[in-house]
């Protein structure tokens, strides 16, 4: 997820494994940044992560801070992701 690789369809895209890179909310291409801050389909997954983020800093917050100062949190929002119904 941090680095762009994995079941994102702009990776897929990128190796022709798929016909188009946007995303099923239909707002942006499927990238790492329009997961983890503005689509819809997460909304609820992201409530989460935007709470615990919260308690200790503001929201949004960078890719770099939540590795390293909100991880727990972020690993559940990526597991909660789910990628088969977003591709």
């Amino acid at each position: 997820m941090m680095t762009g690789h994995g079941n994102i369809k702009s990776y897929l895209y990128l190796f022709k494994l798929i016909t188009s890179p946007t995303c099923p909310c239909g707002k942006n291409d499927q990238i790492t940044d329009h997961l983890l801050y503005e689509c819809e389909l997460l909304k609820t997954q992201r409530h989460s992560l935007k709470t615990a983020v919260s308690k200790s800093g503001g929201w949004p917050t960078s890719k770099n801070t939540l590795i390293s100062k909100h991880y727990k949190s972020f690993k559940i929002f990526v597991n909660s992701i789910p990628f088969d119904n977003l591709g």
